[in-house]
């Protein structure tokens, strides 16, 4: 009890000094059960920002090559689709030109769009969730079964 009267109980592990009382015990509680930052996540972190700039970065170098191929190289082949994507790419001597700056928007865009969440994964989830309870009914009626015989 705090000297206002209110009790509050709190996991073992976690002693407040006796000052607290209700709402700021409960609010020291929250503080320390969520964490921000978690510093055994930093190499993670790092390893990953890596990997997806390399990402990145090898994505636009394709691209550019791929560019090059269909304005410069293979022109007269592909005829009116290199003169589309001349045009819808306009860069200057016709050259495709990334830096630092288009590989950290690329990084980011990649990131952003794996984060996203498809509704097919809402299907699959509620058709494995709807043949497990029809398993477990099937068993429990053959369970019933045959206990009544």
């Amino acid at each position: 009890r705090c000297h206002l009267g209110i009790s509050s109980s709190f996991p073992p592990t976690y002693a407040p000094p006796r000052t607290f009382c209700g709402q700021a015990r409960a609010y020291a509680a929250a503080a320390v059960a969520m964490q921000l930052v978690a510093p055994s996540r930093f190499l993670d972190g790092i390893v990953f920002a890596v990997f997806l700039l390399f990402v990145s970065g090898f994505g636009l170098f394709i691209f550019g090559e791929f560019h090059k191929m269909c304005v410069i190289t293979e022109a007269k082949k592909l005829g009116y689709f290199a003169t589309m994507m001349d045009k819808m790419f306009p860069f200057a001597k016709k050259q495709f030109v990334f830096n630092l700056t288009h590989i950290i928007l690329f990084a980011i865009l990649i990131s952003l769009l794996s984060m996203s969440h498809h509704p097919a994964q809402d299907i699959l989830k509620d058709e494995a969730e709807k043949r497990r309870k029809r398993e477990e009914r099937e068993e429990k009626e053959k369970k019933a079964a045959a206990k009544s015989d």
